[in-house]
């Protein structure tokens, strides 16, 4: 690709209205060099690049002419590479590195850029046991992470880093490096006003705040991330449905339902806040029990599962949703459907999928629910054989195929907010 940095240099220099002499002033070199320049009889040696685009307000790719679309292509292509490296258990991990590296300076320099680099941790995070146990990437990501802790990054992009780094790091190194970096829980904005409201019985001011807080609780404790695994040894189907009863109670108890026959999912066919951690619930309960012998009661679960997904799924948007629990009477989420809209995303494909805001105007993000897990699940060849005993049935056929309607990908001219 031919570089423009002669033409660019002058145009800048020009834009700036300044003369050759200024700008070689301000660089410590002749004006004949400037002149060489932009002539293109010369190109600045590389440890002026920097120089030249901070004095310009311009980044080095854009000093040296590469289109940023451009460049977003190939950083793109890049770490698909790199994530597919860290997917294999026989990556060699100084390829990795060395690609890790090239990521790092490409894209940490560049405010457009930079933040791209949580992809970095992502990779190791969800890829290969090998690689998150080898010490030269741990090394390597060490390195990234301080770059980024302690430049000026925005917090998205700290918190992200943390956050991977508290998976990925080892024994050894992990209790000190959340000692210099995790943020103190105690002290973030809602905690400090519920403290605040408490110590001056403002009672009112507390309330929504306390709710909150129970509400997050819960919803840690629910669905995927919930408590479905025992470290200590292998699942049991029985056990596992018997959590899952424990955690249906729960739900069902706090919002002062008593679910009938058809509707042991969500207690009443109706759509509520903890629509996710139910849909979690409900596609784990049929699997358990189409694997402990009761093969209609799977069908009926998955029944109440998918109304409720395609029912929430076709609520317009900005509908508001709430619960019947009294202890949560303030928690009320503002629903959004929002579609993929970023094309030079690899996975891009438009599906819809929902993301809750809370009601009280202020575009406070509280979280996204896709209903991926629910289609793996239901087609998945490994991973989920409790459906083994069901999945000839003609019946489970049809519930993959509503499941996929609903999550299938929306033409490119139907409205939505963009992702």
């Amino acid at each position: 690709m031919k570089l423009n940095i002669g033409e660019n240099i002058r145009r800048l220099r020009r834009k700036a209205d300044m003369t050759q002499e200024q700008l070689a002033d301000k660089m410590g070199v002749s004006y004949q060099s400037v002149s060489r320049w932009e002539n293109g009889t010369t190109y600045p040696d590389m440890e002026f690049l920097p120089i030249l685009a901070g004095i310009f307000g311009v980044t080095v790719d854009e000093l040296i002419g590469m289109e940023e679309s451009k460049k977003k292509e190939q950083i793109n292509a890049r770490y698909t590479e790199y994530f597919e490296l860290c997917e294999r258990e026989d990556s060699d991990p100084q390829t990795v590195v060395s690609l890790m590296r090239e990521l790092r300076r490409d894209c940490m320099t560049d405010p457009v850029f930079a933040g791209y680099m949580w992809q970095l941790f992502g990779g190791v995070h969800w890829g290969a046991d090998a690689l998150k146990n080898h010490p030269d990437v741990l090394s390597e990501l060490r390195i990234s992470a301080e770059e980024i802790l302690e430049g000026n990054f925005e917090r998205w992009l700290k918190d992200s880093v943390v956050e991977h780094m508290s998976y990925i790091e080892d024994d050894e190194h992990v209790e000190s490096f959340l000692d210099r970096y995790a943020t103190e829980k105690n002290l973030t904005k809602d905690m400090l006003l519920y403290n605040r409201y408490r110590d001056r019985d403002e009672w009112n001011k507390s309330d929504p705040l306390r709710q909150r807080r129970l509400f997050s609780i819960i919803h840690d404790q629910f669905g995927n991330s919930g408590l479905w695994r025992r470290g200590d040894r292998p699942n049991h189907v029985h056990e596992s449905l018997q959590i899952n009863t424990i955690m249906l109670n729960f739900l069902h108890n706090l919002c002062g339902v008593t679910p009938d026959p058809a509707h042991s999912i969500t207690g009443d066919g109706s759509v509520d806040i903890f629509v996710g951690d139910r849909m979690e619930l409900g596609i784990r309960r049929a699997c358990y029990l189409a694997s402990t012998g009761d093969p209609e009661g799977a069908f009926v679960v998955l029944e109440d599962t998918i109304s409720m997904i395609e029912k929430v799924m076709s609520l317009p948007d900005r509908t508001v949703l709430s619960c019947k629990s009294i202890c949560l009477e303030d928690e009320r989420f503002e629903l959004r459907r929002m579609i993929n809209h970023d094309k030079e995303n690899p996975d891009y494909d438009r599906r819809p999928f929902l993301r809750f805001f809370r009601a009280n105007g202020s575009d406070e993000y509280v979280y996204t629910l896709g209903f991926g897990f629910a289609e793996k699940a239901l087609t998945a060849p490994h991973g989920w054989e409790w459906f083994d005993p069901i999945r000839n049935d003609p019946r489970y056929a049809v519930y993959v195929e509503r499941i996929k309607a609903v999550f299938a990908p929306v033409a490119e001219d139907e409205p939505s907010e963009k992702a």
